[in-house]
């Protein structure tokens, strides 16, 4: 196939449609009988709704099929570099049709080209990803990815008595974020150097208006009326079996007592739910992971199940990868792993 017979180009209002039907054949190819089509609700909401943007670019065949694409989530994000860009690559694939073949396969290359293009021409700092096995190999080679780390979760096993919690400290489920989150946000930012912006806008669009937000539980931590921490779970994601993951953590570094009043929440509600093991991804340099395991939680490789590599690209002069392996703070809520 020759290059002439696509047209290699970003996103266009309408195209979703078409984005759509090729992504709901490749992906039920390699999810088999358990997977279910994704809406255009949810391709709305992760993309249009967005309130960052979006990053798609596009091989649109003359016939309008969608023969591949190259996709990223752009999230904001404070470093010290000022607030940044920073973009989760996700929904990369390429359609049966257009596989065979040297000349089809470097079609998802032009495309990753593409969108390698885009994020420099909009001056995104960095492209970040969890790619799989094929998707690695192909991007270390010809995209530029480069390996930040393959991926250990903190699980902690249901036999372990919950964490003590300070019996001041009122932990509460919430099907609405609370109206005083920035300030605990703030409190939370100060405390590192380099992370996805977890204020009241992000939380609002990545838990709560998610067409799928019943997958999602909100917990909150006060003592008396000030709002101590945060932390968000959901029970039906695919990565450890028989778990409740915690995706997303805000607790100052220095709050002891709300870390593990949140934690035997989390720990009750496992109980509750009947799984086997609690767990989360964070960054290993950090307070948290410290935290995570004086509280029981064991690093245990993601090979265990499926094997994570974080890759990165890096467009920001004076960003290195050195500084994002000690100082990029991470959760399973900066990615749609969870």
């Amino acid at each position: 196939m020759s290059r002439d017979d696509v047209e290699i180009r970003a996103y266009r209002p309408g195209d979703e449609h078409r984005i759509l039907e090729t992504f709901n054949l490749v992906f039920r190819e390699v999810c088999g009988a358990g997977y279910v089509d994704r809406t255009m609700a949810h391709w709305a909401w992760q993309y249009l709704h967005n309130p960052v943007g979006h990053r798609i670019s596009l091989a649109i065949a003359k016939d309008g099929t969608v023969a591949s694409q190259y996709a990223g989530v752009p999230m904001l994000a404070d470093t010290p570099w000022g607030p940044q860009r920073f973009v989760h690559a996700v929904d990369s694939m390429t359609h049966p049709a257009f596989r065979q073949g040297l000349q089809k396969q470097a079609l998802f290359l032009q495309v990753g080209a593409d969108y390698a293009a885009q994020c420099l021409v909009v001056g995104e700092a960095m492209c970040f990803g969890f790619p799989v096995d094929m998707a690695y190999r192909i991007g270390q080679r010809y995209l530029q990815y480069h390996l930040l780390g393959t991926v250990d979760y903190l699980v902690r096993d249901r036999s372990l008595p919950p964490p003590v919690a300070d019996a001041t400290i009122r932990c509460e489920r919430s099907t609405r974020l609370p109206l005083d989150l920035d300030p605990l946000w703030a409190k939370v930012r100060a405390d590192k150097q380099c992370l996805i912006r977890r204020d009241h806008r992000f939380l609002q669009w990545r838990y709560i208006d998610h067409p799928d937000a019943n997958h999602y539980e909100v917990w909150t931590a006060r003592r008396g009326d000030a709002l101590l921490g945060l932390c968000v779970l959901r029970a039906d994601q695919g990565l450890v079996p028989d778990a409740l993951a915690i995706v997303d953590w805000l607790v100052p570094e220095n709050d002891a007592a709300a870390a593990a009043a949140l934690l035997a929440a989390a720990t009750r509600r496992q109980h509750e739910l009947g799984k086997l093991r609690l767990f989360t991804v964070l960054a290993p340099w950090s307070a948290e992971t410290r935290t995570f395991v004086q509280h029981g939680f064991v690093p245990t490789p993601s090979a265990t199940w499926l094997q994570r590599r974080l890759v990165h690209g890096i467009h920001l002069q004076g960003m290195t990868p050195s500084y994002l392996a000690q100082h990029w703070w991470y959760m399973l809520g900066d990615t749609d792993l969870a």
